[in-house]
């Protein structure tokens, strides 16, 4: 009660005995049940760090899935990309941010040595891209390009991984392509790149090109031909799920299978069309299917592909929802600009202005205003906290034989 004096036993003691605090810590199961509430992915490898027996439990494949489960990805922020270069890309937090991550918002504004146009962000990964321009024969004029990737890693502390330039990409001028992207993949500790172009000819071809970690050159995955390629939409623009390659054209999505080669299309929702800036994908977090979020008069509708047909899995009416934020905004022309992946987040352009919508919580808020000098908004592209954590690797004991 308030006012008695403790026993002696408790007076200048703030913590309890270090027995107890033995007894809980050496209990591997009541041990996992504290550090899986750590609540984000570097805290995580700070306790990683204390000893090899928290190290064991931190990396262990099971209670990372149950982690993420606990504590999804967390939206940093997101870079803006305005006219060209687009090297010259901004980076805005997303706030409140809690004070543990402060350390990780410091490190977002990388330098871009290499310069080149940001084409996309990954898992903590920011992806750009510069041409050099060549001339291969004088006799023949026959000029050429080679693309080089370069990976950003601004949320890593190891400097030597902050960046890696991937082997350049040559293609011969001119090239027909109505359509080209980067797709990543993590696979175990390593990536593989797709570069997959569509040419616009008379009978259009989409081509793959294929990167794996270690490799010195790109290789030509595969070419297929098809009239389902006609008019590939530029945006929006395609994801990558498991294996499959998802993009748009005028009146369908058609899906390239990665590991049989086969094209095939799958047909829009009724009443859904492809109108530029009014629907985008995502990826599914299980990799089974596809999200297609589509926004007209103030509504925006939320479909899954997850088989052989569409289910309208959730609607949301900003006027109704946000109808406070959105009285000093012209809603005539709202426009997608990203969609985060599995669904969480959608950027969108309002007149002069960028929103940040929680699909889940429900709330917009606005995160961008353009200047009286800028013309247009530009890209977005949103940094997600790194999944997994990169761990400390255990050096061998010095005596050790």
């Amino acid at each position: 009660m308030e006012g008695q004096t403790p026993p002696d036993s408790m007076q200048g003691e703030a913590r309890p005995p270090p027995a107890y605090v033995s007894k809980v810590l050496e209990d591997d199961n009541l041990l996992t049940e504290i550090i899986v509430r750590v609540g984000f992915p570097t805290s995580l490898v700070r306790a990683a760090c204390v000893c090899r027996r928290w190290l064991s439990h931190a990396s262990d494949r099971a209670f990372l899935r149950r982690f993420r489960e606990l504590h999804p990805p967390r939206l940093l922020g997101f870079y803006l990309a305005q006219g060209y270069p687009y090297d010259a890309a901004r980076f805005f937090p997303m706030l409140p941010q809690p004070p543990e991550l402060a350390a990780v918002i410091r490190r977002t504004n990388f330098s871009k040595k290499e310069g080149g146009t940001m084409v996309g962000c990954s898992n903590g990964s920011v992806l750009t891209r510069r041409m050099n321009f060549s001339v291969l024969s004088l006799t023949n004029s026959v000029l050429a390009y080679e693309l080089v990737f370069a990976v950003h890693s601004p949320l890593c502390y190891d400097y030597d991984r902050g960046m890696a330039i991937l082997p350049g990409l040559q293609f011969t001028m001119p090239c027909l392509y109505n359509w080209a992207q980067l797709f990543s993949k993590e696979e175990g500790d390593g990536s593989s790149y797709f570069y997959v172009t569509v040419e616009d000819t008379m009978e259009p071809k989409v081509n793959v090109y294929m990167l794996q970690t270690g490799d010195d050159a790109w290789q030509k995955h595969l070419t297929l031909g098809s009239d389902r390629l006609l008019h590939p939409q530029s945006s929006p623009k395609g994801v990558l799920v498991d294996s499959k390659i998802y993009f748009a054209t005028n009146n369908a999505i058609v899906v390239l299978d990665l590991t049989s080669s086969i094209l095939s299309a799958i047909q829009l929702p009724h009443g859904v069309g492809f109108d530029l800036g009014t629907t985008m994908l995502s990826r599914v977090d299980d990799g089974s299917g596809v999200y297609l979020i589509h926004i007209k008069e103030l509504q925006l509708h939320i479909w899954l592909h997850n088989g052989d047909n569409w289910l309208l899995v959730d609607t949301i009416c900003l006027s109704e929802t946000c109808a406070g934020l959105l009285e000093d905004e012209p809603t005539a022309d709202i426009r997608i600009n990203h969609v985060g992946d599995y669904n969480g987040f959608v950027f969108l352009e309002m007149g002069r202005s960028a929103h940040y919508l929680d699909v889940r919580r429900r709330t917009l808020c606005k995160v961008y205003e353009m200047t009286t000098e800028e013309k247009y908004l530009g890209d977005i592209y949103p940094l997600m906290m790194t999944w997994a954590p990169f761990f400390p690797t255990v050096r061998p004991a010095r005596n050790a034989t």
